[in-house]
């Protein structure tokens, strides 16, 4: 039910993956069926009377809405009747009601948001993207750890490589928790640090997993869609404003051009993991459209064969 389209978005993008996973729509029951598409398998309907809001408090979340679709859908997954929840409804409330309703991984103190983007060299994963706010150096450790398990078990990497995300690459740079965090990875053998890492070369093959707090690393996320929208606009602009001959050349490049505005696409990479509980849980942009929400919807079916709560117990054990 949640997100900017809501049943619109959700249940077609669902629908569409029905055959690769066996679906669960959780939510209204008559908004569900008349959003499901008349060419769509037999889907199962939980319905839930109530539908949270980002206006709402946490408290109230967590204590006087028993019956929202959020916690419904993970409630079935409490019980062991689905492997994953992905939501597009508000992140601090799916955040609040998975800790509360999932337990954690032994050994982690915190979960992170997790997720895996596109460099020039393959995929590399990067957390915390906007769970915690202020992260103690033995925290940003923990990260590391999960990031890499996800890079190993997710992408196939065998040994990844972890740097932490800091104003410059020098040891001297960056906060004090930074710098603690710095030594303790260079001093953990199970992880493969590579050093600091800046903004402007995460996309240049650097590392394998990104390490930051985060308010550093919700910050630069959200700068990175909003540049891979801008690139989107810039292109559309000047395709526009191209005359009778540069059409028919660009004619000749049509077929490249489609697929350079598609890899610029962020709906592609939507889909975000909460690392760290018990079980699956992806979080997917308020404002994705059908595309963005069958991507979320893939990551969780990639975590749920990559067995990815069982590895991080093993991992923290």
């Amino acid at each position: 039910m949640g997100g900017d389209g809501g049943p619109a978005v959700t249940v077609p993008a669902a629908a569409a993956l029905a055959r690769r996973a066996d679906v669960v729509l959780v939510g209204d029951a008559d908004r569900i069926r008349a959003a499901l598409p008349e060419t769509a398998p037999d889907i199962r309907i939980h319905h839930a009377a109530e539908v949270l809001s980002s206006t709402d408090r946490l408290a109230d979340v967590l204590r006087r809405r028993p019956d929202s679709s959020m916690r419904q859908a993970l409630l079935r997954q409490a019980a062991g009747e689905v492997d994953a929840v992905v939501s597009a409804g508000d992140t601090a409330a799916l955040m609040a009601l998975s800790r509360s309703l999932l337990d954690m991984v032994p050994g982690i103190e915190r979960p992170a948001i997790c997720k895996d983007l596109q460099g020039m060299a393959g995929p590399f994963w990067m957390l915390d993207l906007g769970a915690n706010l202020d992260c103690t150096p033995h925290q940003l450790r923990q990260f590391a750890h999960m990031g890499s398990m996800l890079a190993r078990h997710v992408g196939g990497i065998g040994e990844p490589r972890v740097a932490l995300l800091n104003i410059g690459t020098e040891l001297s740079k960056g906060p004090a928790v930074l710098r603690e965090a710095a030594r303790l990875l260079g001093e953990d053998p199970a992880l493969r640090y590579a050093g600091f890492v800046e903004g402007n070369v995460l996309f240049a093959d650097a590392a394998d997993v990104v390490v930051a707090d985060g308010f550093a690393g919700n910050i630069a996320l959200k700068s990175i869609e909003g540049a891979a929208r801008m690139a989107g606009h810039l292109l559309g602009h000047w395709l526009e404003g191209l005359g009778p001959l540069e059409q028919a050349g660009l004619a000749l490049a049509r077929a490249k051009l489609r697929t350079l505005r598609h890899e610029l696409n962020p709906q592609r990479y939507n889909g975000a993991s909460f690392v760290g509980l018990c079980g699956v849980v992806i979080k997917s942009h308020g404002s994705a459209d059908i595309e963005g929400f069958q991507s979320a919807i893939e990551e969780a079916i990639l975590e749920v064969e990559g067995r990815i709560p069982k590895h991080l117990a093993a991992e923290f054990a």
